[in-house]
């Protein structure tokens, strides 16, 4: 069952103090993660990473040597075939479905293929447009009086549930899961398509797309039925252009 654990990435998106990092690396190493991907991270955090981050990488430096700089959150989820996005804030709708922190290992341990674990920024968390490409957004119960956790605890408490569930045997059925990049090229089909048929509009359409992407990411759609799906879209407008002509 370790071998879950080496397919998934932690994502950091644009961190911004190098003890951070490093506090993160430490976190991973405790709980069996070994992949650290930071996305546009700030010039005081590196790469190459600051000494910060070594000072707080306590037997974790290895992962900070091998982590892997990038300009993108999508460059950092080539490949991947599971996003969970992490976010505290609450927000008017979300684009995926919400669960609580303990019921993330099942769906990373569902998966076959690679996994993405995103962190957001220490200020702002993700945004909306980045909570998108996530398949599932994790959150972690806290109490109201002191509601936000730091980079580091918020990457130890999920770290800690997929660890656990790991050792504790749990295996649930895996699933072959569409990649991030055909999802985005279907969504990005959906988008055309329900405009071009007038379902929404363009001031609606952000809201409306946030709903569509929720039912979709809920039914886990695997290569073939992505594939199916842009077909049945394609197949639409070729039909709505024979009649018109």
């Amino acid at each position: 069952m370790r071998e879950a654990l080496s397919r998934v990435r932690v994502v950091l998106v644009e961190p911004q103090e190098p003890m951070n990092v490093g506090a993160v690396a430490r976190a991973m190493r405790n709980f069996g993660l070994s992949r650290l991907y930071v996305v546009n991270p700030s010039p005081r955090v590196g790469p190459p990473w600051a000494k910060e981050a070594y000072w707080l990488a306590v037997h974790a430096e290895e992962i900070l040597d091998r982590a892997v700089a990038v300009a993108g959150l999508k460059e950092a989820l080539a490949d991947v075939q599971l996003v969970v996005a992490t976010t505290g804030r609450p927000r008017e709708l979300y684009p995926a479905p919400v669960v609580p922190a303990w019921e993330v290992p099942g769906h990373v341990l569902a998966a076959r293929g690679e996994v993405a674990l995103v962190f957001g920024r220490e200020t702002f968390g993700l945004t909306n447009e980045e909570l998108s490409l996530a398949h599932v957004i994790g959150t972690i119960p806290t109490a109201p009086e002191q509601p936000s956790l730091n980079l580091a605890q918020a990457v130890v408490v999920f770290a800690y549930e997929l660890f656990k569930a790991v050792e504790g045997g749990w295996a649930p059925p895996q699933e072959a899961l569409a990649e991030v990049a055909a999802l985005e090229a279907f969504f990005d089909d959906l988008g055309r398509y329900v405009l071009e048929i007038g379902f929404t509009d363009q001031n609606r359409f952000p809201h409306a797309m946030r709903r569509l992407r929720r039912i979709f990411h809920k039914a886990k759609l695997t290569p073939g039925e992505v594939q199916m799906l842009r077909g049945l879209l394609h197949q639409s407008r070729y039909q709505m252009r024979r009649k018109d002509g």
